[in-house]
């Protein structure tokens, strides 16, 4: 009788924890913060970078003029799809958009800004380049906040896992 007991009050823990871990937010608020902030940026950014390339388009070379609008391209497309990944990854705790928004922005975005920031050829003009040395403490915050985020979930999910097989 008294295993019967042990059993059920083991049982009756184990939903509890598993009912209380599926339901509890997950996210990482220095990383909502710095999405947050992003958000805000990128189309002061965006303006920034199309004002400046419109006045120095005529006077850089025929190479740098396919370089800067793919570079152009590319990072305001991938900042938009890092944002969306972000958001859903960190607020609703799922693992692979996490992931997939760190991986944009250590692959595609940080060389991609860092070019555009210490490239000479450039011809960047002030505003260019505060503009995007911003850019770029924002991306460094998010890749240190984003591995923070990735980290917790993945270890909370890990435990939850755990937990579910430990106790079935």
């Amino acid at each position: 009788m008294s295993k019967f007991i042990a059993t059920n009050i083991i049982n009756e823990r184990c939903l509890k924890l598993t009912y209380h871990n599926r339901n509890e937010t997950k996210s990482n608020l220095p990383f909502q913060i710095t999405l947050y902030t992003n958000v805000w940026f990128f189309p002061l950014w965006l303006l920034t970078i199309v004002i400046n390339l419109d006045a120095k388009y005529e006077s850089l070379t025929n190479v740098y003029k396919f370089v800067t609008v793919a570079v152009f391209l590319v990072l305001s497309i991938s900042e938009s799809f890092k944002l969306y990944l972000g958001y859903i990854g960190n607020l609703a705790g799922k693992i692979p958009e996490l992931a997939s928004c760190w991986l944009i922005l250590i692959l595609i975005q940080l060389p991609l800004e860092m070019f555009l920031l210490l490239d000479h050829g450039l011809l960047s003009h002030s505003s260019e380049m505060f503009m995007n040395s911003i850019m770029v403490c924002l991306l460094l915050v998010e890749i240190v906040t984003g591995m923070m985020a990735l980290t917790n979930l993945a270890n909370c999910c890990a435990k939850t896992f755990y937990l579910m097989h430990v106790y079935d």
